[in-house]
């Protein structure tokens, strides 16, 4: 009897145990996701101040990897009440987090507002931040080391850009004592105008005497109104000054009137005693501004044509105004290294098909060129690949082989990372300014291998920028997967469809524009995955005749993307047909493209890209166009990177 209870009491714990570790079980499962409704709990709490309470809910989260940032947020909200000694002992124990030290800094700056400048200088560890840089030198004048605060204080004063207003008060000691003289004011404006800094260049005049001031305004003016260099005797004198003015406003006139800088030039090299350099600086730009208006040296002339500089900027004159020959000329004299990059090389190609006197030989190096060139997934090589009517290469390769033991053992390795870890842990606590912080820094330790996997990481977290720019990072180039995401496709396709525009062109603007971010805003307030303004988008919606734009409607992946294909569709349908003047519309707009086309019309359209007067503009239309042919192919639907009615520049 005694046995039988025995087996049944052994039986009923047995039993027990095993429910408990399948409850441990169940639990751990689900740990991860009660550890970040926690974390997220604790945060919130931490900012309301109820600090017991989130204190309570991070003891049970030590084991967490985000544990560190519960005590950054403890700190954060009571910074103004931390002691130097908290600070420090919080900057030594996490040291190894982004926002340590930015946290460390936003501490001193409050000690700093508020006087406490002994406690500055013991603490400050010295910081490229120039606030910081006044704040401690205010420091140290405040606390007598007066003499080393100011003989400090001039290199912050000579900046070429305006410094915080945290040096203002620095700025007005210094400047009352003989460190201060007109010849660094000279300095910082000549730095300034370099810079196009008017604002400042201007604010600096005040700092001249009657005596200097002429030159000062002298400088403010020509940079500001280049034509006036050409009063040559309101430049009569000769020193060294005046000739700074002369040879900044010869240099800015050239780029649009290369005559009348000439004209001058010529009576100013006569009345005044440039240095050679000088002299060769401005020869140069008058030189280069001319070809720009296609006025080229004679062969006599250009073979005594030595400057790089000089001979860059013939060349881009050249492709400027389609003077083939001159162009082949002028590539085959720039230096190898950048003779050799790939958009040199395929205008080296066309000058020689296009040339009046080529010849056998040079039509033989220009197909071998082309065809070198038509091997590169890039855009010079699409252009090469369409000229010889071949299909372009993709050369997708996968970066990431999990077969490999080798890969395996990385993969193991960069699980055990603790800021791989912590990045990913903020993304999925919705703290995506301090994932990226820790994905960043991390990125900066990692071998090409665990930047592969870290990529392949963010594909899988939907972190597609991230995928995209890590994927950069560890030159998995041709890993299209990482690089070309198929995001979105649904809401792609529905918008091609509706739109009857290719829905590759709409995943290479989105690629370009924000590299499938839905809730990015930039600086100039464009929004979400095709990075539109509120005002384009309201446009856009009257006349798709679709609902208004609401509040946040463009971080809404379908509303962006509707909004954004209807508005390209419809600048394509602006220009013809025309696709590279539509997308370079979308990004500066039809006001700047109507100029730009004007009086361009039978120019060919690669060339007119080449010559997009807005770098940021002119690359933006040649990835667009690249990225076109990427998407098409791996959607099955190759298409060359211009269509039959884009060859030339059609009017409207």
């Amino acid at each position: 009897m005694r046995s039988k209870q025995t087996r049944c009491l052994i039986t009923a714990i047995v039993s027990l145990i095993c429910g408990l570790a399948a409850l441990n079980v169940a639990a751990e499962q689900d740990s991860l996701f009660e550890q970040r409704g926690m974390y997220q709990s604790a945060v919130e709490k931490y900012s309301a101040g109820k600090t017991t309470e989130a204190n309570r809910l991070a003891k049970r989260l030590e084991d967490y990897p985000l544990y560190p940032y519960l005590q950054y947020h403890k700190l954060r909200v009571r910074l103004n009440h931390v002691s130097g000694k908290s600070m420090n002992r919080f900057a030594a124990e996490h040291s190894e987090l982004p926002v340590t030290p930015l946290i460390f800094n936003r501490w001193l700056k409050k000690q700093a507002a508020k006087r406490r400048w002994k406690t500055f200088l013991k603490y400050y560890p010295g910081s490229e931040n120039t606030e910081l840089q006044c704040y401690y030198l205010r420091a140290l004048y405040a606390t007598g080391q007066k003499t080393e605060a100011l003989d400090q204080t001039t290199a912050l004063w000579v900046s070429p850009t305006s410094q915080p207003k945290a040096c203002d008060p620095l700025f007005a000691t210094w400047r009352t004592t003989p460190r201060f003289n007109e010849d660094l004011a000279w300095q910082r404006l000549h730095a300034a105008i370099q810079g196009n800094q008017r604002t400042l260049a201007r604010y600096l005049l005040r700092f001249f005497s009657k005596q200097s001031r002429s030159a000062a305004d002298a400088y403010y003016l020509v940079h500001t109104q280049p034509l006036k260099v050409t009063r040559t005797a309101s430049f009569s004198k000769d020193n060294e000054k005046y000739r700074q003015v002369i040879q900044h406003g010869l240099i800015k006139l050239s780029k649009k009137q290369p005559e009348k800088s000439l004209q001058a030039w010529s009576k100013y090299k006569k009345t005044h005693t440039f240095s050679a350099t000088s002299r060769r600086s401005v020869d140069d730009r008058i030189l280069v501004g001319l070809a720009l208006a296609d006025q080229f040296p004679d062969e006599q002339a250009r073979v005594s044509i030595q400057s790089p500089y000089a001979i860059d900027g013939l060349a881009e004159a050249a492709l400027k105004n389609t003077r083939w020959n001159e162009l082949k000329y002028w590539i085959r004299r720039l230096d190898e290294p950048e003779q050799s990059k790939l958009r040199w090389q395929y205008w080296l190609a066309k000058s020689i098909d296009m040339a009046s006197d080529k010849n056998t030989t040079e039509a033989q190096q220009s197909r071998k060129i082309f065809l070198r060139l038509a091997q590169e997934r890039q855009y010079y090589g699409f252009l090469a690949a369409q000229k010889l009517a071949q299909p372009g290469k993709l050369n997708a390769q996968p970066s990431n082989n999990s077969a490999n033991l080798d890969a395996q053992k990385v993969a193991q390795q960069f699980e055990m990372r603790s800021d791989v870890l912590r990045a990913v842990e903020l993304f999925a606590v919705g703290d995506d300014l301090n994932g990226r912080r820790e994905w960043y820094q991390a990125k900066k330790t990692m071998t090409r291998e665990e930047l592969q996997q870290l990529a392949h990481r963010a594909l899988k977290m939907g972190r597609l920028f991230l995928a995209i720019q890590t994927a950069n990072s560890a030159e998995a180039f041709d890993d299209l997967t990482l690089r070309f995401p198929l995001a979105f496709s649904p809401l792609f396709d529905e918008a091609g469809h509706k739109n009857n525009t290719p829905s590759s062109l709409l995943r290479a603007i989105a690629r370009q524009e924000s590299a499938f971010q839905p809730s990015v805003v930039s600086s100039a307030g464009a929004q979400g995955l095709m990075q539109l303004m509120p005002g384009t988008a309201k446009l856009a919606a009257r006349r798709a005749r679709l609902p208004k734009v609401a509040p946040g409607d463009l971080k809404t992946p379908a509303k962006n993307i509707s909004l954004g294909s209807f508005h390209l569709t419809w600048l394509i349908q602006r220009y013809d047909g025309q696709r590279p003047l539509a997308i370079a519309a979308y990004n500066a707009g039809e006001h700047r493209v109507d100029r730009w086309i004007k009086g361009n019309e039978g120019v060919p359209i690669d060339v007119w890209i080449e010559s997009i007067p807005f770098k940021e503009t002119r690359n933006y239309v040649k990835n667009v166009l690249a990225f076109n042919v990427v998407y098409a192919g791996l959607l099955d639907s190759p298409v060359d990177i211009l269509q039959d009615a884009e060859k030339t520049v059609r009017p409207r």
